[in-house]
């Protein structure tokens, strides 16, 4: 090795890559010399452009596809910065296996390295240290308070869009308490394949700037372009290696059998046939033949693959517009309060009343009001507790002029919202009054504190007809869901979904489209909230959207006219 090379491999993580370093072939098993990928290139050249230039926060997220080697370049830009100069590092993984898997492929760098450091690393369960006396924690999200001692140098998130979001283990209290331990300084790496719209990753990403967008920004003056991180992503079709051989009769085949997908990608990005049989191969053996799966674990573009993954329940595309509305319509806060016979609203001015109104009620509009009570008045005193969710729905209606108004959310408890029994039924009784004594409809496995109150208040409740299966003419009726149910549950979300997919319900609160956004399909079908967050707006919302038929009417009350005392003579 040359002074050149020598100098190259000392200072670039890539050429050491290439050139010094050994992986485990995911086919064979075999360790071999590896060879760069489009990705890991452009990683590369991101980390050490910035590096170049002398830009002191060097912040890089990735946003990765299936099996593309994101994670191990990413591990290799730590090591190498690691034996180059003496650096604390942390390295945390989404799950602790996937920290081990991390910290094999450190030992694996370590052991086959063939460039002369001199420089022993120490390998220990957690904590990796080298002899120039750099230092690499690996550890996990799932722990608690991770990576909170000391200020660091280097930091590296791997998986981040995965980690845990809303509970008491959430993505951005994770980052808002490491990434200050890099003191404005240092290098940090996200890297992830997406997972939904949603949390610490995909709004990192929607503020960061491509490379030569920072730089431009950088020359002209700029210290933080965008919000201080460049983004790297690359396509499936991207990678030289997503190909598989054709014959001309597969050819003449696939141009007959072409999916709506397939010819997007052939007109937009240019496909060739090598790649789509590609596809179709990885789609058959790892994704059952969806391409909806396929576009989840190998995105075509940066804007999409956010909207594929994750399995989200609700339409994420319309909840995208429906976030983009909300910026526009702010709700009035302010308090109801009890005046008379009624119920008056009264602005804050300060901003921190109790309910939020998007709508006023309006004469010849019907209203819904909601509530998915939390478990019990206990459930405060958690570090993560459930809450009530109590809002307004008023359905659609058109005015006189032609003009039609869809389903909407006008009204809610300020959220979070972990209120006493008492202070809840009097939130729902308020709402009641206030929207013409509106109905209320109600979860009643969790809420039958709640609704014992509101029964001895003389609130309205909704009540739902069900079949005695021993006799099916006698008519029952049941007040509000028992969402444990299985399928009362699906017949509330089905509802809502509907109105997402078909665009029929306008919800302008950030609350509820963030939970909307969260609320995933396990992998045993259930509908839930992904691990660490709440779906009690979901159900809630849900319960309203389902019963809208019940909707009351508000209307004005009017005082009658008494004729006058010289009519009644007249008429005498």
């Amino acid at each position: 090795m040359n002074d050149a090379d020598f100098h190259l491999v000392a200072h670039s993580p890539l050429v050491h890559f290439e050139t010094c370093t050994k992986v485990q072939n995911a086919t064979t098993k075999k360790l071999q010399t590896p060879r760069a990928n489009v990705l890991q290139r452009r990683m590369a050249e991101a980390v050490e452009v910035l590096t170049a230039l002398g830009i002191p926060a060097i912040r890089v997220i990735v946003t990765k596809i299936r099996q593309c080697g994101g994670t191990t370049f990413s591990v290799e830009v730590i090591y190498h910065l690691c034996q180059q100069r003496n650096t604390d590092a942390l390295i945390l993984a989404n799950i602790s296996a996937n920290s081990q898997g991390i910290l094999e492929r450190i030992r694996t760098f370590s052991e086959n390295d063939r460039f002369p450091w001199h420089n022993a690393l120490v390998p220990r369960e957690r904590r990796m240290k080298w002899a120039n006396g750099s230092t690499a924690t690996i550890t996990s999200a799932e722990s608690m308070n991770p990576g909170i001692s000391k200020p660091r140098q280097a930091v590296l998130f791997s998986e981040s869009a995965k980690y845990p979001r809303g509970g008491v283990k959430d993505d951005r209290k994770i980052m808002a308490s490491i990434l200050p331990s890099l003191n404005d300084a240092g290098l940090a790496i996200a890297e992830s394949t997406p997972d939904g719209a949603s949390g610490w990753h995909y709004e990192t990403w929607q503020g960061a700037l491509s490379l030569d967008d920072f730089l431009k920004a950088w020359r002209a003056g700029d210290a933080a372009p965008g919000n201080g991180w460049v983004k790297v992503f690359a396509a499936w079709f991207e990678f030289a290696e997503n190909v598989k051989p054709v014959t001309g009769a597969m050819r003449a085949k696939m141009d007959a059998t072409l999916t709506p997908r397939e010819a997007n990608g052939v007109r937009r990005y240019g496909w060739t046939h090598e790649q789509m049989a590609w596809r179709r191969a990885i789609m058959e053996s790892e994704c059952s033949g969806s391409e909806d799966t396929f576009d989840e674990f190998y995105p075509e573009d940066e804007v999409s693959c956010f909207l594929s993954s994750g399995r989200p329940r609700f339409n994420v595309a319309a909840l995208r517009r429906l976030e983009l509305a909300s910026q526009l319509h702010a709700p009035e806060v302010g308090s109801l309060v009890a005046v008379g016979d009624g119920v008056e609203f009264q602005m804050d001015a300060s901003g921190f009343g109790s309910f939020h109104l998007w709508e006023r009620p309006q004469p010849g509009c019907s209203y819904i009001v909601w509530c998915d009570p939390m478990t019990g008045e206990d459930q405060a005193a958690s570090g993560d507790p459930d809450r009530h969710s109590i809002g307004v729905l008023r359905t659609e209606y058109q005015e006189v002029g032609g003009a039609c108004y869809k389903d909407a959310v006008v009204a809610r408890v300020r959220p979070p919202f972990t209120g006493t029994t008492l202070l809840t039924a009097d939130y729902i009784a308020l709402l009641s009054e206030y929207y013409g004594g509106a109905l209320v409809v109600l979860e009643v496995n969790m809420g039958l504190h709640v609704l014992e109150r509101l029964k001895d208040a003389g609130v309205p409740l909704y009540k739902r007809q069900v079949v005695d299966p021993y006799d099916r003419e006698k008519q029952n009726f049941m007040l509000g869901w028992k969402l444990k149910d299985r399928d009362q549950r699906r017949d509330v979300i089905d509802s809502l979904a509907l109105a997402f997919h078909n665009e029929t319900l306008d919800v302008f609160c950030p609350h509820i489209l963030a939970e909307c956004k969260n609320f995933m399909w396990s992998k045993n079908g259930r509908e839930e909230a992904r691990s660490g967050c709440h779906d009690d707006d979901v159900m809630g919302l849900a319960m309203a959207y389902r019963c809208k038929g019940s909707a009351t009417l508000y209307k004005v009350a009017t005082r009658r006219r008494r004729r006058p005392v010289d009519y009644r003579r007249v008429r005498t």
